[in-house]
């Protein structure tokens, strides 16, 4: 069998072959929640193709880094957002997807609190969207956003990965908004609470009263006389404070769980 490559000592790259090369990208798409609305991150393109449209951040990668660290470089630079909690997504490779070269894109996908962010270096603007008012995107975006909301419905069914999306502390009315926005269905409140308490990953967050309100003794008489009736009227008697009902992961519970062998599923 032939050699399908030349050596060339001295040359930065010694070895090159006789095949074309093709572009790689990473893209990343990112989800929040906020106001009970399901939220994904875009960024309008500041350059061709495709110039004053919509795309996911992302971009070409670099010699020197792996697919993971160029997709949140990429997201840095872009929209001015850190996190290392992406998960890998899929990878894109129609043979038209890009008009400039052929390019395949390794997409990434992560669920984050709601953050702010801030368009650079080729993006014009960065700006969060709900997920059923999203613009036309460019390049085949479409299509990853739609494996994305695929591989989140997935997931959600059995990793608590929708908790990643709320605050630190939630109620199940909370939980239970998320799930039906996520799956796209209704659940019945006691049919989702029985499932969700059946987990067994949640505790109940510590409780937090109101600052008691303490009795005071009525006015004297003759300072009554000076006094309004809403400053002279009696104080009520202390009385408990309000509960809330809040509850969060117990991811130590989930761990050990997931070392056991059991598996999470909603």
């Amino acid at each position: 069998m032939g050699k399908n490559y030349i050596y060339v000592k001295g040359a930065e790259f010694p070895y090159q072959y006789k095949y074309e090369h093709m572009a790689v990208t990473t893209d990343c798409v990112i989800f929040t929640y906020e106001d009970w609305t399901l939220k994904v991150l875009l960024v309008r393109r500041g350059g061709e193709p495709y110039k004053g449209e919509w795309a996911f951040p992302g971009g070409f990668m670099k010699l020197d880094e792996t697919a993971k660290e160029g997709a949140l470089r990429e997201l840095w630079e872009e929209t001015s957002l850190e996190t290392s909690a992406v998960r890998e997504l899929g990878v894109f490779s129609d043979v038209d997807r890009d008009p400039r070269e052929r390019v395949i894109t390794i997409a990434y996908y992560a669920l984050i609190k709601p953050s702010e962010v801030i368009g650079g270096d080729d993006a014009e603007e960065a700006a969060w969207f709900t997920i059923d008012k999203l613009p036309v995107l460019a390049f085949d975006h479409q299509k990853i956003f739609d494996a994305a909301m695929q591989r989140l419905r997935r997931d959600i069914h059995f990793e608590p990965v929708g908790f990643d999306l709320l605050d630190d502390e939630f109620t199940i009315p909370d939980l239970q908004r998320l799930y039906e926005i996520i799956l796209g269905t209704k659940f019945d409140r006691r049919n989702f609470q029985r499932k969700v308490f059946a987990s067994g990953i949640l505790e109940e967050a510590p409780k937090e009263e109101e600052p008691a309100i303490e009795a005071c003794e009525a006015p004297m008489p003759m300072m009554m006389a000076s006094m309004s009736f809403e400053e002279a009227a009696p104080k009520p008697k202390k009385r408990p404070g309000r509960i809330a009902s809040l509850f969060r992961l117990n991811k130590a519970k989930y761990d050990a769980m997931k070392e056991e062998g059991d598996k999470y599923e909603f």
